[in-house]
This record gives C-alpha cells, structure tokens and sequence, in this order.
C-alpha cells in the first residue's frame, strides 16, 4: 500500500509540474500572440518617445530591437534568455526587467498577504455570526449583506473608498502613504468579497458539523453551542474551506490589478497596464510570466492540500471501519 501510494503521490505531483509548465508555456505564447495582433507597433512607440518620427528610423528601431523577425523566433530567442535569467530591459526607462518585476512583485505580495489576513480574520467572525443567528433578523440582514458585497466589484470599492475616505471624509492621504497604510486600503477593498463569499461558506460548513453525532454528544454533555461552534464546528469547516481560500489568493493576485492602478500602487497589475499603454513588451512578457506562475502555484498549492485532507479522511474512515 505503501509502495502503491508513493508512486501515486509521485505521479500526482510530476503532473502538477508539467502542469505548471504547460500553463506557462501556453500563457507567455499567447501573449507574444496577441502583441504581434497588436495594431500599436512597439518599435514606432519608442521611437516616439525619443526623437523625431519617420518610416526609415522606425525600421532602425525594429531591427534593433528584434522585432523584424518571426515571432516563432522572438519567442524561441525570449526563453532562451529566461533560461539564463535574462529578461531584457525596458523600453521606457532601460531597467533591467528583473528588478522592475521583483519590485512590482513585493508590492503585490504585500496587497495580497495583508488581505488574505483581512479575508480570514473577517471570514471567521462573519461565518460565525451567520450560523448563530440564522433563525433571526439579524442574520437575514447579514446574509443579505453577505450577497451584496460579494457583487461589488473591487475596483468600485477602492474609487468609492477613495471619493467618500480621502476626498470627503479627510481620514487618510491619497497618496504617500508608508509602512501598512500604504497597503491596507487597496488590501480592504480585495478582502471585501472574499470576506462576505467565505463567511457564507463557513456558515454553511458550521451547520453541516453541528449536525454530526459528536455534536449531539457535546450536547448530552451540558456543552453550549457557541462553545461547541469554536472547539468542535470551526476546525472542521475551516479545514473544509482551505483549498478554496487558496485558489482565492491567486484570483486576489490577478484582480488586483486594477486596484493597484487606483491606489497607486506599483505592483505586477499596475505594471501590466502602464507596460501595455507604452508598448513596453519585455515587461509585458515579464509581469505576464509572473502573474501566471503565482496563479498556477496557488492553484497547485489548493490541490495538494486538498489531496492531503482526503488522504486524511481516507485514513480516519479506514480506522474506524476497523
């Protein structure tokens, strides 16, 4: 048994990793796709930042930069320099392409964890709260809200939190923030839907471990609900509710995007959209790879543990039927 489910925990793994590489082969060849689709030609935009526009320079430019030959060959020629860790300079500024997207990277990071923090904090009181008072009114208008926020798009929170926090209210600065209100406000905005989706979630994985026998033991015990909810219900559901929570991080790294652009911020969103806007492709190509290795690493992340809790609940039902 052993033996049998080592090799099927090798095999499971050699095809998350050929899933990642797949995925990221097919992600970055689209992108090269669609910028060659593209009727803003890169060459012509620099050339347009730096000196007097004709058909004879431009053609220069394009040849300088490459970007005269097949595309098959652009990207045959980019993954070979990913190989050796050379992602090129920018087109606007001349960086090296690694520090540029290690930096936006940070920024990202940041935004994501603080909210993936807001997100489980607010989950578990609101989960909570939903299960002990779904019988009354109160938890109807919870539920409601619960549905409401879910709906709100990120990005109109953070132009909303800026007009009615910043601009009306005078609460906090627009811009210039440092150490964690730089991040929180975009991070709240994100957590927000997250919030109100898994606070549901939980509610419903509480109810369900509620009506197990352990339960109704607990009961038998003289044991109140609310004690039997936080020591017995909420390991479960959380358990329950992890894989999940992070595929939500992954989706929190690809919709920050437009939140980064809101407040600022110049994480991997917000250097994809300023790239795209100055044709700045090794960038594009850069920030493109990284978004998607965090979304497949995230997704792999979700399905391991999920392997894991039904390995272990595999085993748990083996010893009891023993």
């Amino acid at each position: 048994m052993q033996g049998g489910g080592g090799v099927s925990t090798k095999r499971f793994l050699l095809q998350k990793i050929l899933q990642l590489f797949l995925t990221l082969f097919l992600v970055t060849a689209i992108t090269f796709i669609l910028m060659q689709l593209s009727p803003i030609d890169a060459a012509e935009a620099y050339s347009r930042r730096i000196f007097t526009v004709d058909e004879t320079r431009i053609e220069a430019v394009r040849e300088q930069m490459g970007l005269n030959r097949p595309i098959v060959v652009q990207y045959l020629d980019w993954l070979n320099d990913l190989l050796h860790f050379d992602l090129g300079n920018s087109y606007v500024d001349n960086r090296d392409v690694f520090l540029i997207v290690g930096s936006a990277l940070k920024e990202t990071a940041c935004i994501v964890l603080l909210s993936a923090v807001l997100q489980a904090v607010g989950a578990l009181i609101l989960g909570v709260l939903l299960y002990l008072t779904r019988k009354n009114v109160i938890g109807k208008i919870l539920a409601f809200a619960s549905i409401a926020a879910i709906s709100i798009p990120a990005f109109y929170l953070a132009t909303s939190f800026i007009d009615v926090v910043a601009v009306r209210w005078n609460l906090i600065s627009v811009s210039g923030n440092t150490g964690l209100m730089r991040y929180l406000p975009a991070a709240l905005c994100l957590a927000v839907g997250g919030i109100a989706f898994f606070g549901q979630m939980l509610s419903k994985a509480i109810q369900q471990a509620m009506s197990e026998d352990s339960v109704l033991y607990a009961r038998c015990r003289g044991l109140s609900d609310p004690y039997i909810v936080v020591r017995y219900a909420m390991p479960q559901a959380i358990i329950s509710t992890v894989p999940t929570f992070m595929q939500m991080m992954g989706m929190c790294m690809a919709g920050s995007a437009i939140v980064e652009n809101i407040f600022s911020l110049p994480g991997l969103g917000y250097r994809i959209v300023n790239s795209l806007t100055n044709r700045d492709l090794p960038v594009i190509y850069a920030t493109v790879l990284f978004l998607a290795f965090a979304l497949v690493i995230f997704n792999i992340l979700a399905d391991i543990i999920q392997r894991l809790l039904q390995t272990r609940s595999e085993e748990h039902t083996s010893e009891l039927q023993s």
